[in-house]
């Protein structure tokens, strides 16, 4: 393809013939992979924004994804994502030639595919979006001026998306921002919270459920519901969270832990993600109600147990990951079904995940003594 100018330089290049710059950008498909793009979503965002406004052009932000994924900017603000075009599965992926169509009457002034999808791409390059960069897993990289491979490097997830950053924008310096109702949305979250029942005090978010079956905190009753007594003892409210396929399980922890709030299945992903980013503290097992709410900054701690820390730790200034230890250094623990699983998680004690959560508090709190007061950003919602 030859030298190719780098992303900020042909933007600036670009915009003047554009009344209304839109910038495209296709999403991972699972919600953790979203959450760990988001850094270099920022970043580019800031550097963009920046080059626009330098010449009075405002960039109109549109999020397209998978419904799992994608649906943590569907509540968004509009100065953040302008529109979120959530995609569906099967049948319902989307039509490229609709996408070819819209973009010919109003084409974006780039296209960035963070994920898998062939189509989007095919789309970008039929309507000749200027400026297109997308992953070479897919072995597309003959569609895009831009490049970056995401699977299977021995790095983090989040730092995967470097050397497409310095590509765009002349810097490879990612930015993290904490994922707030102010940019989200979500604040419906707390009407349906008060609607569970909630009095208006400290509560812990508990996540409990994961497709990923050697991702689940064995057995999964008595861990969790041990855990949630520890916390009413300290005079927390407990906050169950999950989506609707941890319905039957969650209906199952409530009824163990009397006076727990049930919210399985009940909110949307931002909604959620709002209710974590004014809890007391989080737990869940590894999955993506674990990265939403170690994003949004609040301490965070991540039973795990199967999946490779290194490179999926959840990202947050008070985000913790735990697993029990590889063999049985004790009493054996019972982990229900006898099965073989490649997972330490059943090894985790509720006290050990209440101690360590503790101490997330307390380092959050700036070294004070640990306290149970309900944050003033919280009080507003009470």
């Amino acid at each position: 393809m030859g030298q190719v100018k780098p992303g900020h330089e042909r933007l600036r290049e670009l915009l003047p013939a554009f009344e209304q710059p839109e910038v495209w950008v296709r999403f991972p498909r699972q919600l953790g992979d979203v959450i760990f793009s988001i850094p270099f979503f920022c970043a580019l965002q800031r550097s963009w924004n920046a080059v626009a406004e330098a010449q009075g052009k405002r960039i109109r932000w549109v999020a397209v994804g998978h419904a799992i994924g994608a649906a943590i900017f569907s509540e968004a603000h509009p100065d953040f994502i302008a529109e979120s075009v959530i995609e569906g599965g099967q049948a319902q992926k989307p039509d490229p030639w609709a996408l070819v169509r819209r973009w010919r009457k109003r084409p974006p002034v780039a296209f960035i595919n963070l994920s898998q999808s062939a189509r989007l791409a095919f789309a970008a390059w039929l309507a000749r979006v200027p400026i297109r960069a997308g992953d070479t897993n897919n072995h597309l990289h003959f569609l895009y001026h831009h490049t970056f491979t995401y699977r299977d490097l021995p790095i983090h997830i989040v730092r995967r998306f470097e050397p497409l950053l310095e590509q765009l924008t002349g810097s490879s310096r990612l930015a993290w921002a904490p994922m707030l109702p102010a940019q989200f949305g979500g604040q419906g979250g707390f009407d349906l919270l008060r609607e569970a029942g909630w009095k208006g005090g400290p509560f812990v978010t508990l996540s409990f459920g994961t497709r990923g079956y050697n991702k689940r905190w064995f057995p999964e009753i008595p861990q969790w519901t041990g855990l949630a007594r520890l916390a009413q003892e300290a005079g927390l409210e407990v906050v169950w969270l999950g989506g609707p396929d941890e319905v039957p399980l969650g209906a199952q922890l409530v009824a163990q832990a009397p006076g727990s709030l049930n919210l399985t299945g009940r909110t949307t992903i931002p909604q959620a993600c709002a209710i974590q980013s004014e809890a007391w503290g989080n737990v869940a097992v590894d999955t993506g109600l674990a990265h939403t709410a170690a994003g949004t900054g609040r301490p965070t701690l991540t039973i795990n147990g199967a999946s490779p820390e290194q490179l999926i730790n959840p990202l947050g200034p008070f985000a913790l990951s735990v697993r029990g230890p590889c063999v049985d250094v004790g009493e054996p623990q019972p982990h229900g079904p006898e099965v073989d699983l490649d997972s330490t998680a059943y090894r985790v004690s509720p006290l050990r995940a209440w101690n360590l959560l503790q101490g997330l508090v307390a380092e959050a709190d700036g070294g004070r003594k640990l306290g149970l007061e309900l944050p003033e950003a919280l009080r507003e919602h009470a």
